[in-house]
Protein backbone atom coordinates (compact mmCIF):
# COMPACT_ATOMS: atom_id res chain seq x y z
CA UNK A 1 0.00 0.00 0.00
CA UNK A 2 1.32 3.41 -1.03
CA UNK A 3 2.35 6.19 1.39
CA UNK A 4 -0.88 8.36 -0.16
CA UNK A 5 -3.31 5.24 0.24
CA UNK A 6 -2.41 5.10 4.18
CA UNK A 7 -2.95 8.58 4.63
CA UNK A 8 -5.97 8.68 2.78
CA UNK A 9 -7.45 5.89 4.77
CA UNK A 10 -6.00 7.23 8.08
CA UNK A 11 -7.23 11.11 7.15
CA UNK A 12 -10.41 9.56 5.91
CA UNK A 13 -11.48 7.83 9.42
CA UNK A 14 -10.55 10.87 11.22
CA UNK A 15 -12.12 13.18 8.71
CA UNK A 16 -15.67 11.41 9.01
CA UNK A 17 -15.35 11.26 12.89
CA UNK A 18 -15.01 14.77 12.76
CA UNK A 19 -16.64 16.63 10.24
CA UNK A 20 -19.66 14.51 11.44
CA UNK A 21 -19.19 15.68 15.03
CA UNK A 22 -18.90 18.68 13.54
CA UNK A 23 -22.05 19.47 11.28
CA UNK A 24 -24.22 17.77 14.15
CA UNK A 25 -22.60 20.38 16.69
CA UNK A 26 -22.55 23.44 14.69
CA UNK A 27 -26.69 22.90 14.25
CA UNK A 28 -26.54 21.61 18.31
CA UNK A 29 -24.48 25.31 19.04
CA UNK A 30 -27.01 27.06 16.87
CA UNK A 31 -30.65 25.37 18.45
CA UNK A 32 -29.40 26.16 22.20
CA UNK A 33 -28.26 30.44 20.53
CA UNK A 34 -32.26 30.25 19.61
CA UNK A 35 -33.36 28.65 22.76
CA UNK A 36 -31.79 31.02 25.05
CA UNK A 37 -32.06 34.32 22.63
CA UNK A 38 -34.63 35.93 21.27
CA UNK A 39 -35.45 35.97 18.02
CA UNK A 40 -34.07 39.15 17.32
CA UNK A 41 -30.89 38.57 19.68
CA UNK A 42 -30.22 34.76 17.56
CA UNK A 43 -30.40 37.28 14.53
CA UNK A 44 -27.62 39.70 15.70
CA UNK A 45 -25.75 36.63 17.22
CA UNK A 46 -25.48 35.69 13.07
CA UNK A 47 -24.86 38.60 11.58
CA UNK A 48 -21.82 38.86 14.63
CA UNK A 49 -20.46 35.48 13.43
CA UNK A 50 -20.75 36.24 9.75
CA UNK A 51 -18.56 39.30 10.53
CA UNK A 52 -16.02 37.54 12.24
CA UNK A 53 -16.12 35.19 9.81
CA UNK A 54 -15.57 37.22 6.80
CA UNK A 55 -13.07 39.74 8.41
CA UNK A 56 -10.96 36.46 9.27
CA UNK A 57 -10.62 35.42 5.99
CA UNK A 58 -9.91 38.70 4.32
CA UNK A 59 -7.12 40.18 7.19
CA UNK A 60 -5.71 35.76 6.15
CA UNK A 61 -4.67 37.54 2.70
CA UNK A 62 -4.54 33.99 1.72
CA UNK A 63 -1.84 33.11 4.14
CA UNK A 64 -3.36 29.40 5.21
CA UNK A 65 -3.91 28.62 1.88
CA UNK A 66 -0.28 29.03 1.22
CA UNK A 67 0.65 26.29 4.16
CA UNK A 68 -1.38 24.02 2.60
CA UNK A 69 0.92 24.63 -0.71
CA UNK A 70 3.85 24.40 0.37
CA UNK A 71 4.10 22.56 3.62
CA UNK A 72 3.22 19.26 1.51
CA UNK A 73 6.14 19.45 -1.21
CA UNK A 74 8.67 21.19 1.49
CA UNK A 75 7.96 17.54 3.93
CA UNK A 76 8.21 15.88 0.55
CA UNK A 77 11.99 17.41 -0.84
CA UNK A 78 13.17 17.11 2.94
CA UNK A 79 12.62 20.83 3.14
CA UNK A 80 12.56 21.67 6.93
CA UNK A 81 14.16 25.21 7.03
CA UNK A 82 11.41 26.42 4.19
CA UNK A 83 8.59 25.09 5.87
CA UNK A 84 9.68 26.64 9.15
CA UNK A 85 10.54 29.65 7.20
CA UNK A 86 7.61 29.83 5.77
CA UNK A 87 5.55 29.18 8.77
CA UNK A 88 7.33 31.66 10.43
CA UNK A 89 6.73 34.47 8.14
CA UNK A 90 2.49 33.58 8.08
CA UNK A 91 2.29 33.39 11.67
CA UNK A 92 4.05 37.37 11.37
CA UNK A 93 2.14 38.45 8.64
CA UNK A 94 -1.27 37.31 10.07
CA UNK A 95 -0.74 38.73 13.15
CA UNK A 96 -0.19 42.07 12.11
CA UNK A 97 -3.11 41.66 9.29
CA UNK A 98 -5.35 40.59 12.07
CA UNK A 99 -4.66 43.78 14.13
CA UNK A 100 -5.39 45.91 11.35
CA UNK A 101 -8.42 44.47 10.71
CA UNK A 102 -9.43 44.58 14.46
CA UNK A 103 -8.93 48.25 14.36
CA UNK A 104 -10.99 48.76 11.91
CA UNK A 105 -14.21 47.14 13.33
CA UNK A 106 -13.67 48.89 16.31
CA UNK A 107 -13.45 52.79 14.71
CA UNK A 108 -16.42 54.42 13.74
CA UNK A 109 -16.44 52.96 10.13
CA UNK A 110 -16.79 48.95 12.06
CA UNK A 111 -19.92 50.70 14.47
CA UNK A 112 -21.73 51.99 11.36
CA UNK A 113 -21.53 48.97 9.74
CA UNK A 114 -23.00 46.92 12.27
CA UNK A 115 -25.87 49.46 12.81
CA UNK A 116 -26.80 49.41 8.93
CA UNK A 117 -26.60 45.51 9.25
CA UNK A 118 -28.86 45.49 11.85
CA UNK A 119 -30.79 48.72 11.74
CA UNK A 120 -29.98 49.65 15.70
CA UNK A 121 -26.93 50.26 18.02
CA UNK A 122 -27.13 47.05 19.72
CA UNK A 123 -24.33 45.53 17.70
CA UNK A 124 -22.54 48.64 17.41
CA UNK A 125 -22.10 48.68 20.60
CA UNK A 126 -20.34 45.10 20.95
CA UNK A 127 -17.43 45.72 18.04
CA UNK A 128 -14.70 45.75 20.56
CA UNK A 129 -15.98 42.23 21.78
CA UNK A 130 -16.35 41.51 18.15
CA UNK A 131 -12.90 42.44 17.07
CA UNK A 132 -11.22 40.32 19.75
CA UNK A 133 -13.45 37.54 18.74
CA UNK A 134 -11.72 38.40 15.38
CA UNK A 135 -8.21 37.97 16.35
CA UNK A 136 -8.61 34.11 18.00
CA UNK A 137 -10.25 33.30 15.20
CA UNK A 138 -7.57 34.54 12.89
CA UNK A 139 -4.69 32.82 14.90
CA UNK A 140 -6.85 29.59 15.48
CA UNK A 141 -7.63 29.60 12.34
CA UNK A 142 -3.69 30.23 11.11
CA UNK A 143 -2.55 27.02 13.49
CA UNK A 144 -4.94 24.73 12.20
CA UNK A 145 -4.11 24.67 8.35
CA UNK A 146 -0.76 24.44 9.34
CA UNK A 147 -1.89 21.50 11.30
CA UNK A 148 -3.64 20.28 8.13
CA UNK A 149 -0.40 20.75 5.94
CA UNK A 150 1.41 18.38 8.68
CA UNK A 151 -1.34 16.18 7.77
CA UNK A 152 -2.60 16.03 12.02
CA UNK A 153 -6.02 16.04 10.45
CA UNK A 154 -7.71 15.34 13.59
CA UNK A 155 -6.30 18.42 15.06
CA UNK A 156 -6.67 20.68 12.50
CA UNK A 157 -10.83 19.67 12.34
CA UNK A 158 -10.24 19.94 16.36
CA UNK A 159 -8.98 23.67 16.28
CA UNK A 160 -10.33 25.41 13.33
CA UNK A 161 -13.16 28.22 12.90
CA UNK A 162 -15.32 30.62 14.61
CA UNK A 163 -17.62 27.63 14.49
CA UNK A 164 -16.48 25.22 12.66
CA UNK A 165 -13.60 23.81 14.61
CA UNK A 166 -14.90 20.66 16.99
CA UNK A 167 -13.05 22.69 19.64
CA UNK A 168 -15.12 25.61 19.86
CA UNK A 169 -18.44 23.66 19.48
CA UNK A 170 -17.51 21.25 22.55
CA UNK A 171 -16.49 24.05 24.89
CA UNK A 172 -18.89 26.60 24.04
CA UNK A 173 -21.68 23.90 23.28
CA UNK A 174 -21.09 22.56 26.93
CA UNK A 175 -21.42 25.53 28.48
CA UNK A 176 -25.16 26.50 26.61
CA UNK A 177 -25.80 23.06 27.18
CA UNK A 178 -25.45 23.75 31.33
CA UNK A 179 -27.39 27.40 31.12
CA UNK A 180 -30.49 25.81 29.11
CA UNK A 181 -30.72 23.31 31.87
CA UNK A 182 -30.32 25.06 35.23
CA UNK A 183 -32.42 28.08 33.06
CA UNK A 184 -30.02 30.48 33.48
CA UNK A 185 -30.59 34.17 31.79
CA UNK A 186 -28.11 34.44 28.68
CA UNK A 187 -27.28 37.50 26.89
CA UNK A 188 -26.00 38.28 23.56
CA UNK A 189 -22.56 39.85 25.08
CA UNK A 190 -22.49 36.34 27.37
CA UNK A 191 -22.68 34.27 23.69
CA UNK A 192 -19.88 35.80 22.29
CA UNK A 193 -17.37 36.18 25.21
CA UNK A 194 -17.82 32.42 25.38
CA UNK A 195 -16.33 32.24 22.32
CA UNK A 196 -13.47 34.50 22.87
CA UNK A 197 -12.48 32.42 26.16
CA UNK A 198 -12.79 29.05 24.13
CA UNK A 199 -10.83 30.92 21.15
CA UNK A 200 -8.06 31.54 23.30
CA UNK A 201 -7.87 27.96 24.76
CA UNK A 202 -7.64 26.69 21.72
CA UNK A 203 -4.95 28.35 20.81
CA UNK A 204 -2.44 27.58 23.65
CA UNK A 205 -3.67 23.92 23.18
CA UNK A 206 -2.79 24.41 19.26
CA UNK A 207 0.71 25.67 19.93
CA UNK A 208 1.40 22.94 22.45
CA UNK A 209 -0.16 20.68 19.71
CA UNK A 210 3.00 21.76 17.05
CA UNK A 211 6.03 22.88 19.63
CA UNK A 212 7.41 19.16 19.63
CA UNK A 213 7.46 19.85 15.41
CA UNK A 214 8.97 22.94 15.55
CA UNK A 215 11.91 22.11 17.84
CA UNK A 216 12.60 19.09 16.16
CA UNK A 217 13.26 21.47 12.76
CA UNK A 218 15.47 24.03 14.65
CA UNK A 219 16.35 27.23 13.01
CA UNK A 220 14.22 28.20 10.03
CA UNK A 221 16.13 29.34 7.08
CA UNK A 222 15.71 32.71 5.49
CA UNK A 223 13.13 33.62 2.44
CA UNK A 224 11.06 36.21 0.81
CA UNK A 225 8.49 38.11 1.66
CA UNK A 226 7.48 39.44 -1.90
CA UNK A 227 7.21 35.28 -2.95
CA UNK A 228 4.99 34.76 -0.26
CA UNK A 229 2.74 37.94 -1.63
CA UNK A 230 2.58 36.27 -4.97
CA UNK A 231 1.41 33.30 -4.10
CA UNK A 232 -0.86 34.24 -1.24
CA UNK A 233 -3.27 37.69 -2.85
CA UNK A 234 -5.16 34.67 -5.96
CA UNK A 235 -6.19 32.36 -2.86
CA UNK A 236 -6.85 36.08 -0.81
CA UNK A 237 -9.26 37.22 -3.42
CA UNK A 238 -10.83 33.63 -4.22
CA UNK A 239 -11.27 32.96 -0.48
CA UNK A 240 -12.72 36.41 0.45
CA UNK A 241 -15.08 36.00 -2.98
CA UNK A 242 -16.17 32.59 -1.63
CA UNK A 243 -16.79 34.02 1.82
CA UNK A 244 -19.05 36.85 0.69
CA UNK A 245 -20.79 34.84 -1.88
CA UNK A 246 -21.67 32.07 1.08
CA UNK A 247 -22.17 34.76 3.44
CA UNK A 248 -23.70 37.46 1.04
CA UNK A 249 -27.15 36.38 2.24
CA UNK A 250 -27.19 37.00 5.69
CA UNK A 251 -26.04 40.49 5.28
CA UNK A 252 -28.05 41.62 2.31
CA UNK A 253 -31.02 40.30 4.74
CA UNK A 254 -29.11 41.90 7.24
CA UNK A 255 -29.55 45.57 4.98
CA UNK A 256 -33.10 44.84 3.69
CA UNK A 257 -34.76 43.23 6.29
CA UNK A 258 -34.81 42.31 10.41
CA UNK A 259 -32.78 40.92 12.65
CA UNK A 260 -35.82 38.28 13.35
CA UNK A 261 -36.19 37.12 9.57
CA UNK A 262 -31.99 36.91 9.41
CA UNK A 263 -32.55 34.57 12.30
CA UNK A 264 -35.41 32.40 10.57
CA UNK A 265 -33.50 32.09 7.42
CA UNK A 266 -30.05 31.54 9.16
CA UNK A 267 -30.82 28.84 11.14
CA UNK A 268 -33.15 26.63 8.37
CA UNK A 269 -29.77 27.34 6.11
CA UNK A 270 -27.99 25.62 8.74
CA UNK A 271 -29.74 22.71 8.09
CA UNK A 272 -29.41 23.27 4.65
CA UNK A 273 -25.48 22.90 4.65
CA UNK A 274 -25.92 19.82 6.25
CA UNK A 275 -26.00 18.52 3.07
CA UNK A 276 -22.76 19.48 2.28
CA UNK A 277 -21.18 17.66 4.96
CA UNK A 278 -19.77 14.44 3.07
CA UNK A 279 -17.54 17.22 0.99
CA UNK A 280 -16.69 18.60 3.54
CA UNK A 281 -15.05 15.89 5.36
CA UNK A 282 -13.39 15.14 1.70
CA UNK A 283 -11.87 18.41 1.18
CA UNK A 284 -10.53 18.60 4.99
CA UNK A 285 -7.93 15.21 3.92
CA UNK A 286 -7.65 16.16 0.19
CA UNK A 287 -5.86 19.07 -0.61
CA UNK A 288 -2.38 18.03 0.61
CA UNK A 289 -2.64 14.65 -1.28
CA UNK A 290 -3.96 16.50 -4.60
CA UNK A 291 -0.79 19.43 -4.41
CA UNK A 292 1.45 15.39 -3.72
CA UNK A 293 -0.06 14.02 -6.50
CA UNK A 294 0.11 16.99 -8.78
CA UNK A 295 3.69 17.89 -8.14
CA UNK A 296 4.79 13.84 -8.92
CA UNK A 297 2.54 14.25 -12.26
CA UNK A 298 0.24 11.45 -11.25
CA UNK A 299 -2.83 12.63 -13.01
CA UNK A 300 -4.81 9.44 -13.73
CA UNK A 301 -4.84 8.92 -9.80
CA UNK A 302 -5.38 11.93 -9.25
CA UNK A 303 -9.10 11.79 -11.34
CA UNK A 304 -9.46 8.52 -9.90
CA UNK A 305 -9.00 9.50 -6.46
CA UNK A 306 -11.63 12.85 -6.81
CA UNK A 307 -14.12 10.96 -9.13
CA UNK A 308 -14.60 8.31 -6.55
CA UNK A 309 -14.79 10.62 -3.41
CA UNK A 310 -17.33 12.40 -5.32
CA UNK A 311 -19.32 10.00 -5.99
CA UNK A 312 -19.39 8.72 -2.57
CA UNK A 313 -20.02 11.75 -0.88
CA UNK A 314 -22.83 12.19 -3.31
CA UNK A 315 -24.59 9.75 -2.48
CA UNK A 316 -24.25 10.40 1.05
CA UNK A 317 -25.37 13.70 0.66
CA UNK A 318 -28.07 12.45 -1.02
CA UNK A 319 -29.69 10.62 1.96
CA UNK A 320 -29.43 13.75 3.98
CA UNK A 321 -31.02 15.77 1.10
CA UNK A 322 -34.16 13.44 1.62
CA UNK A 323 -33.94 13.57 5.85
CA UNK A 324 -34.89 17.32 4.83
CA UNK A 325 -36.86 17.00 2.54
CA UNK A 326 -39.38 14.90 4.22
CA UNK A 327 -38.76 15.83 7.77
CA UNK A 328 -37.13 19.51 7.33
CA UNK A 329 -40.46 20.82 8.60
CA UNK A 330 -40.51 19.06 11.59
CA UNK A 331 -36.87 19.06 12.12
CA UNK A 332 -36.83 23.10 12.06
CA UNK A 333 -39.68 22.73 14.66
CA UNK A 334 -38.01 20.42 17.21
CA UNK A 335 -34.19 21.94 16.99
CA UNK A 336 -34.85 25.40 17.20
CA UNK A 337 -38.42 26.02 18.22
CA UNK A 338 -42.20 26.91 17.30
CA UNK A 339 -40.95 30.22 15.38
CA UNK A 340 -38.66 29.08 13.14
CA UNK A 341 -40.93 26.78 11.18
CA UNK A 342 -42.48 27.85 8.15
CA UNK A 343 -38.90 28.29 6.19
CA UNK A 344 -39.39 24.55 4.59
CA UNK A 345 -39.14 25.95 1.38
CA UNK A 346 -36.32 28.44 1.70
CA UNK A 347 -34.38 25.52 3.25
CA UNK A 348 -34.89 23.30 0.25
CA UNK A 349 -34.03 25.46 -2.73
CA UNK A 350 -30.76 25.80 -0.67
CA UNK A 351 -30.08 22.21 0.14
CA UNK A 352 -30.63 21.54 -3.91
CA UNK A 353 -27.42 23.75 -4.50
CA UNK A 354 -25.41 22.13 -1.81
CA UNK A 355 -26.17 18.76 -3.07
CA UNK A 356 -25.35 19.66 -6.69
CA UNK A 357 -22.17 21.41 -5.27
CA UNK A 358 -21.26 18.29 -3.85
CA UNK A 359 -22.03 16.33 -7.10
CA UNK A 360 -19.58 18.28 -9.10
CA UNK A 361 -17.04 17.39 -6.42
CA UNK A 362 -13.21 18.97 -5.21
CA UNK A 363 -13.08 21.74 -7.56
CA UNK A 364 -12.12 24.25 -6.09
CA UNK A 365 -9.21 22.64 -3.95
CA UNK A 366 -7.70 21.16 -7.25
CA UNK A 367 -7.49 24.15 -8.40
CA UNK A 368 -6.02 26.25 -5.96
CA UNK A 369 -3.52 22.80 -5.49
CA UNK A 370 -2.48 22.66 -9.00
CA UNK A 371 -1.20 26.21 -9.54
CA UNK A 372 -4.64 27.36 -11.25
CA UNK A 373 -5.43 29.67 -8.05
CA UNK A 374 -5.67 32.67 -10.69
CA UNK A 375 -8.59 31.10 -12.67
CA UNK A 376 -10.12 30.20 -9.56
CA UNK A 377 -10.03 33.89 -8.65
CA UNK A 378 -11.75 34.64 -11.66
CA UNK A 379 -14.54 32.14 -11.73
CA UNK A 380 -15.07 33.27 -8.29
CA UNK A 381 -14.58 37.09 -8.39
CA UNK A 382 -17.52 37.15 -10.92
CA UNK A 383 -19.94 34.31 -9.85
CA UNK A 384 -19.78 36.10 -6.78
CA UNK A 385 -20.57 39.58 -8.48
CA UNK A 386 -23.59 37.92 -10.15
CA UNK A 387 -24.76 36.26 -6.83
CA UNK A 388 -24.38 39.84 -4.65
CA UNK A 389 -26.63 41.53 -7.84
CA UNK A 390 -29.50 38.84 -8.11
CA UNK A 391 -29.67 38.18 -4.50
CA UNK A 392 -30.35 42.04 -3.92
CA UNK A 393 -32.88 42.33 -6.50
CA UNK A 394 -34.72 38.97 -5.41
CA UNK A 395 -34.45 39.96 -1.87
CA UNK A 396 -36.16 42.79 -2.63
CA UNK A 397 -39.09 41.11 -4.51
CA UNK A 398 -39.38 37.97 -2.52
CA UNK A 399 -37.34 38.61 0.81
CA UNK A 400 -36.14 35.34 2.25
CA UNK A 401 -37.51 33.29 -0.86
CA UNK A 402 -35.61 35.28 -3.19
CA UNK A 403 -32.03 35.06 -1.24
CA UNK A 404 -32.17 31.49 -1.36
CA UNK A 405 -32.52 31.44 -5.11
CA UNK A 406 -29.74 33.65 -5.83
CA UNK A 407 -27.75 32.10 -3.71
CA UNK A 408 -28.14 28.38 -4.98
CA UNK A 409 -28.38 30.12 -8.59
CA UNK A 410 -24.80 31.46 -8.03
CA UNK A 411 -23.40 27.73 -6.11
CA UNK A 412 -24.21 25.90 -9.20
CA UNK A 413 -22.84 28.92 -11.29
CA UNK A 414 -19.54 28.75 -9.74
CA UNK A 415 -19.16 24.50 -9.95
CA UNK A 416 -20.12 24.45 -13.78
CA UNK A 417 -17.40 27.11 -14.64
CA UNK A 418 -14.72 25.08 -12.49
CA UNK A 419 -15.94 21.95 -13.95
CA UNK A 420 -15.14 23.24 -17.71
CA UNK A 421 -12.18 24.53 -17.13
CA UNK A 422 -10.56 21.54 -15.16
CA UNK A 423 -11.62 19.28 -18.12
CA UNK A 424 -10.48 21.33 -20.84
CA UNK A 425 -7.26 22.57 -19.17
CA UNK A 426 -5.93 19.63 -16.30
CA UNK A 427 -7.52 16.86 -18.64
CA UNK A 428 -9.69 15.28 -15.63
CA UNK A 429 -13.15 15.08 -14.71
CA UNK A 430 -14.18 15.13 -10.99
CA UNK A 431 -17.54 15.39 -10.47
CA UNK A 432 -19.42 12.14 -9.59
CA UNK A 433 -20.48 8.93 -11.37
CA UNK A 434 -21.05 5.48 -11.59
CA UNK A 435 -17.38 5.13 -12.42
CA UNK A 436 -16.15 7.13 -9.77
CA UNK A 437 -17.81 5.15 -7.47
CA UNK A 438 -16.77 2.06 -8.71
CA UNK A 439 -13.16 2.99 -8.62
CA UNK A 440 -13.67 3.48 -5.14
CA UNK A 441 -14.93 -0.09 -4.70
CA UNK A 442 -12.29 -1.71 -6.70
CA UNK A 443 -9.48 0.62 -4.86
CA UNK A 444 -10.86 -0.08 -1.38
CA UNK A 445 -11.51 -4.27 -2.58
CA UNK A 446 -7.59 -4.05 -3.72
CA UNK A 447 -6.36 -2.85 -0.13
CA UNK A 448 -8.73 -5.39 2.19
CA UNK A 449 -6.93 -7.95 0.04
CA UNK A 450 -3.39 -6.22 0.21
CA UNK A 451 -3.79 -6.08 3.90
CA UNK A 452 -5.32 -9.56 4.02
CA UNK A 453 -2.03 -10.97 1.83
CA UNK A 454 0.07 -8.63 4.04
CA UNK A 455 -0.77 -10.46 7.23
CA UNK A 456 -1.00 -14.24 6.21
Amino acid sequence: MTAVSKRLIRGGLTAVAGRSAVALGVVLVNALVARLLSPEDTGLFLIALSIVTVAAVIADFGLGKTLLRVLPDAMLGGETGRAMSHIRRVMILGAASGLLAAGLLISPLGSQLAEALTHGPTLGSMMPLIALWLLVTLAINLLAETCRGFHHIGSAIFFGGALTGLGNILIVGSMLTLAWLTATSVQLGDVLGLFIVSGFALMALALIRLRARFRKWGEPATGSLGELFIMAWPFWLTNAALIMMVHAEIWILGFLRTPEEVAAFGLVARLAVLVSFPLLIVNSMLPPLISELHAAGETAKMQRMLRGAAGLTTLMSLVLFLVLLFFGEALSGLLFGSYYTGNWHIMMILAVGWLFHVWAGSGGFVLSMTDNQHTMMRITLAVVTITVVAGIWLTNRYGGMGMAIASTGGLVLQNVLMLLFIHKHIGIKIHAGVAGVQDVWREVTRRLNSLQGGSS
